[in-house]
């Protein structure tokens, strides 16, 4: 297996993006209230290949695609556990992250480009 995580310390390779995290807090009223709380990130950001748009539900494969390849975690929504998805701000679009993969040194993640306001 190649060793890609050495590239995500190399300026030539990483860029900088946004992650938009859903955080849950309880407000006076024993009620939840929500926020995005904003995070910088640096990783390896690059167009999904065929291959990794396999990994994806098949109604899903005709959207926009990014892999990212980052030292920092991203996570998936979990329906179960109550967690959103991480959304990604990638030169000016926002996309959701589909899926992760964990591997020693690294994330990598499939997001989807969100659909604008304007359809």
């Amino acid at each position: 297996m190649l060793d890609v995580s050495a590239l995500l310390d190399d300026t030539t390779f990483c860029t900088l993006f946004t992650v938009l995290r859903l955080t849950e807090s309880v407000n006076d009223h024993g009620r939840a209230e929500y926020a995005e709380a904003s995070t910088s990130m640096t990783g390896v950001v690059q167009p999904a290949t065929a291959r990794e748009l396999e990994r994806l539900p098949e109604g899903e494969r005709d959207k926009e695609t990014l892999t990212i390849y980052t030292r920092q975690p991203l996570r998936v929504g979990n329906l179960a556990n109550g967690t959103a998805a991480d959304c990604v701000q990638y030169n000016g679009a926002r996309y959701t992250v589909a899926a992760v993969e964990t591997w020693p040194g690294y994330t990598r993640a499939l997001a989807q480009k969100e659909l604008d306001n304007a359809g």
